[in-house]
């Protein structure tokens, strides 16, 4: 018989708070952390300012970690300590506990800044300590480094679907029994190559104001953060004497690639990753409650899943709440697929969708709001759909014995 995996814990640091409590209270208050950057000037991002990890980290060895890796580091602890699995400073660790974490750049700034260095003052002056972040599972191997995680210690890059192709390797990995605990989700920080990045290549709203499926939409906004979920099998977790929170059913992903900046407007590989999924999960469009999208305020994407939506909710789809987070907490990239699963869980839980921050008016057919939408239901879908032809699809369920 094929394990049951569950969630039993989660980390999140981001704009909209630090720890799962403030996040949810702030993504449901309609709150955004999306605003003018008090880091690069000019530029409208979403970021944690004033960003302090010693809370949790504490000084030691916090000095050699760049931005993306203090996130991780710090939403991994959280995680840790919520399910009671924060191992002893002095021990060994758990050979059984690991991580999977989803990114689409990793340490980008420290890999910029360490080549630029190198190519123009010499080999002979670059920091032999920045050279451990310039590599794209840095982030992943230091926060194993820090919190004694012996297990599995995965990265994978998969553009925007990246945060829901973490937690599926990481639940295929405990189905398979190669590990008794994995946190799964991503990270990704707001540097100068991610600022000027986005508004060089014209993803950058020019309003500075995010909106998602909506009529005047005209682009997203870069941001950070991370997210993790900690997951186990239900034996685990009953050994555990632990209650679980979710189980993760269902995934499809599906590839339609044309070009590198370029979505698939006819929808196929979206809608086959949301179709996968739901077979998967053995339900039909019928049992879906809450659809978390990935949308971004991106005219071409946000229309490609409106129509992959359709294509499998038909005429059902104006029945469905839907909530589009990424306008409250920008594009998070790598991360934004762990973001939204993070809030389909709290929305679970709550029986309620979360609502789409400064939501107006929008020509896609979908039920949008700018306030929390009730419901009544055990599934909810979680979408994210890349311009690089990625594309995966989630199906959770709240945790019934």
């Amino acid at each position: 018989m094929t394990p049951r995996i569950v969630v039993t814990g989660a980390g999140v640091i981001s704009p909209l708070g630090a720890g799962i409590d403030a996040f949810s209270q702030a993504l449901w208050s309609g709150a955004t952390g999306i605003a003018p950057s008090p880091r690069f000037p000019g530029s409208v991002t979403s970021e944690f300012t004033g960003f302090n990890p010693t809370p949790w980290l504490g000084n030691k060895g916090v000095r050699v970690l760049d931005r993306g890796t203090r996130f991780l580091c710090v939403a991994a602890h959280m995680a840790l300590s919520t399910t009671g699995l924060l191992q002893d400073a002095a021990a060994e660790g758990d050979p059984g506990l690991g991580l999977v974490c989803g990114t689409m750049f990793g340490g980008v700034h420290s890999i910029a800044t360490f080549d630029w260095s190198g190519l123009v003052e010499g080999p002979a002056f670059v920091s032999p300590m920045e050279f451990p972040n310039t590599v794209i599972n840095a982030p992943a191997g230091q926060a194993a480094i820090k919190h004694k995680l012996r297990g599995v210690n995965s990265t994978v890059c998969a553009g925007l679907a990246s945060g829901l192709y973490a937690i599926q390797y990481a639940a295929e990995f405990l189905r398979f029994g190669r590990a008794r605990y994995l946190m799964a989700g991503g990270m990704e920080e707001v540097c100068d190559e991610a600022a000027l990045g986005f508004c060089k290549l014209g993803l950058a709203s020019p309003m500075g104001v995010v909106q998602p499926f909506g009529s005047d939409r005209d682009g997203t906004a870069a941001g950070e953060g991370s997210a993790l979920w900690m997951l186990e099998t239900e034996e685990t977790a009953r050994a555990r004497g632990v209650n679980p929170w979710l189980e993760i059913c269902g995934f499809g992903a599906a590839q339609d690639a044309h070009g590198i900046l370029g979505y698939q407007a006819r929808a196929e590989g979206a809608t086959a990753a949301v179709e996968q999924a739901l077979e998967e999960t053995g339900i039909g469009a019928a049992d879906i409650a809450c659809i978390i999208a990935g949308a971004n305020g991106s005219r071409t994407g946000d229309a490609m899943e409106a129509r992959a939506l359709r294509n499998v909710f038909g005429s059902r789809l104006e029945t469905i709440p839907v909530a589009a987070t990424k306008a409250a907490t920008g594009e998070t990239m790598g991360a934004s697929g762990a973001f939204s699963a993070v809030s389909a869980g709290l929305a679970l839980q709550r029986q309620q969708a979360p609502p789409t921050a400064g939501f107006k008016c929008s020509d896609s057919g979908l039920r949008l709001s700018s306030q929390p939408q009730p419901f009544n239901g055990e599934y909810a879908l979680v979408n994210a759909f890349g311009c690089d032809g990625n594309n995966a699809a989630l199906v959770i369920r709240l945790w019934k014995n």
